[in-house]
């Protein structure tokens, strides 16, 4: 299907072409900086170099000698350097309303990935520690990237990949393993305890305590614990080492903590819209991490230093690549060789993959990559950074236990966007309301970290966050939930009648439009697919984001400025025909980046 701008940018493309006896590409037009200019613009400066001209004079003979007729385009005008083409209103709204129409549900989406197999790493919390407001944009950026990417036409395989061993891990279960101050705990002091000890440890620990935020206070206490006395550092070596060597009790330990982390995160996966595919942990890998670096010692990619296995990669100006430690244990990069080596056994048909991590990792992942490289193993790798999100009073960390939880965050968001609702419905249901504040929250969290582009730091503002006015989620939800209470007014679109839904065609509704603020809705409309591909192919979820914004401004437009109601005949026909259109184009945008429409705010 060729959309309404393919057909604009060919058609200006051609005749301009053919007027100058030169090619002219669709991608030489762009949108003046002032709408008032015009819709689509042509520069003239690279003609007027070659004709040695001045450009203006250029642009004036292209503005006597461009042919109009038969076409959408009302005038022409040069501008300076600028040629710009504006079009008639009645064809472009009924032009764009046909698009969206014949569409249908597949409008904005395009086979850009050939639906060729493309692996998506994200979503990659670990075990033992809380899930925190820091693990969000990680959540929705890649939830994002996942919807774009398939609606481009991938075959996006979403995984996600979780410490579930490491020095967290052994620092968390040393120090549930450690006397403690507090009665209860059920610690004991062994630090090599039996099955049986742990079954006592375990069992003293409250269900109510068997989560992701018990283990990361536990975690937070343990790095304290550590820095008051570092002698004790050795004995979390040990228990490292015993996870690794598969030590009955501490393996029993581990994998009944592990399970709370793993049971708490598809909670929270399943309440954000993050889908997976496949979860892998690092304890599948570790052990096949080890060998492979032995056989990277072999092939001499890899070689001793200091005791340290390294890999060296100075001739890429990318430093050394740490790949054992010199106590004989893992670390991340011995683990992740292992994990590429198994993606590419279970997805040998993929021919691209994506890592969506903190851009703080951008040194490592290159380094990953170019070992990769040199072991020949998986299909080319990109890194998706983001910048970390912090708070007004500073960075958060684990390690210092100021976060501010998942759980507690969603709750305020919530809880502020339920006052909101009864202030204006004091009559909506218990369901209704805990729908709709949900609805906003999502839109409220999800959006205020997808507007802006990954490479800025986000920075948490409770007030901000829960705005439900400005350039936020609510208010691009409040746009398309305007425009649903003129078509249930209106009782629009009819039922359907024998297979046809009432009033909803192809019908030529060129006169049906005369308002400014029509043609600005239907425009925007019109270059949802371009942003869908535009975003896919750049990673960039802001894409889309920064559409809903522009086009819910040109929704609350045309719902001040275009009596919709009041219209009678075809004008009232069309006019809700491109209130459908707007509404559920819109909502599409707004569900590529995971939120949800209300249908009341």
């Amino acid at each position: 299907m060729v959309t309404a701008w393919a057909y604009w940018t060919a058609e200006i493309a051609g005749r301009l072409s053919k007027q100058l006896d030169r090619d002219v590409e669709p991608k030489d037009l762009v949108a003046p900086p002032d709408p008032a200019l015009g819709d689509l613009a042509f520069g003239c400066f690279r003609l007027a170099k070659e004709w040695k001209k001045n450009p203006v004079e250029v642009a004036k003979e292209i503005e006597k000698g461009f042919k109009i007729k038969n076409t959408d385009i009302a005038s022409v005008a040069a501008a300076g350097p600028f040629v710009n083409f504006t079009f008639a209103t009645g064809d472009v709204v009924h032009r764009v309303i046909a698009d969206i129409e014949a569409a249908n549900d597949t409008y904005g989406r395009n086979k850009t990935g050939k639906n060729q197999e493309l692996l998506l790493e994200y979503a990659t919390p670990n075990t033992h520690k809380e899930i925190h407001v820091g693990h969000l944009r990680n959540f929705v950026i890649g939830a994002a990237l996942d919807h774009l990417l398939s609606a481009s036409g991938w075959n996006v395989v979403p995984l996600s990949y979780h410490g579930d061993v490491g020095a967290h891990v052994a620092k968390c279960l040393w120090m549930l393993a450690e006397p403690s101050p507090y009665e209860g705990e059920g610690r004991v002091r062994s630090k090599r305890p039996t099955v049986e000890d742990v079954a006592a440890i375990l069992k003293k620990i409250p269900a109510a305590n068997r989560t992701g935020k018990y283990l990361g206070q536990i975690y937070a206490e343990a790095t304290k614990a550590l820095e008051e006395n570092p002698d004790a550092k050795a004995d979390v070596s040990i228990v490292q080492q015993k996870l690794e060597a598969h030590d009955k009790a501490w393996e029993k330990l581990w994998r009944e903590t592990r399970q709370w982390s793993v049971d708490e995160m598809k909670e929270i996966f399943d309440e954000l819209g993050v889908h997976i595919d496949r979860q892998y942990f690092e304890s599948e890998v570790v052990d096949r991490g080890q060998e492979i670096v032995d056989e990277l010692l072999k092939k001499k990619i890899a070689k001793e230093s200091e005791g340290a296995i390294i890999v060296d990669l100075e001739d890429k100006k990318l430093g050394v690549f740490l790949i054992r430690k010199s106590d004989g244990t893992s670390l991340y990069a011995t683990k992740d060789l292992a994990l590429a080596e198994l993606k590419t056994k279970e997805y040998p048909d993929a021919v691209r993959s994506l890592f969506v991590n903190d851009n703080r990792q951008q040194l490592y992942f290159k380094q990953l990559f170019e070992t990769l490289r040199r072991m020949e193993v998986g299909c080319p790798a990109e890194f998706v950074g983001y910048e970390f999100v912090t708070l007004k009073t500073g960075a958060m960390s684990s390690r210092e236990g100021n976060i501010v939880s998942y759980e507690s965050f969603r709750d305020s968001v919530i809880d502020f966007a339920k006052q909101e609702i009864l202030k204006r419905h004091e009559d909506w249901s218990v369901g209704q309301i805990e729908d709709t504040a949900w609805k906003l929250a999502m839109a409220g969290i999800k959006f205020g970290m997808l507007k802006q582009d990954n490479d800025r730091i986000f920075t948490f503002d409770l007030e901000q966050a829960l705005s439900f006015e400005g350039a936020t989620g609510p208010y691009c939800q409040y746009a398309a939930t305007r425009l649903g209470s003129i078509l249930k007014k209106a009782s629009y679109p009819p039922p359907r009648r024998g297979g046809v839904r009432g009033g909803v065609g192809a019908a030529d509704l060129t006169r049906a439009f005369d308002h400014a603020s029509e043609k600005r809705l239907a425009l925007a409309l019109a270059a949802f697919p371009s942003k869908v591909e535009q975003a896919a192919k750049e990673l960039r979820p802001s894409v889309v984001a920064q559409w809903c914004l522009e086009t819910s401004q040109r929704i609350n437009d045309f719902y001040r400025d275009v009596p919709v109601l009041e219209s009678q005949g075809e004008l009232l026909a069309g006019r809700l025909r491109l209130s459908t259109a707007a509404r559920s184009t819109l909502s599409k945008g707004l569900e590529l980046l995971g939120i949800a429409v209300p249908e009341q705010m």
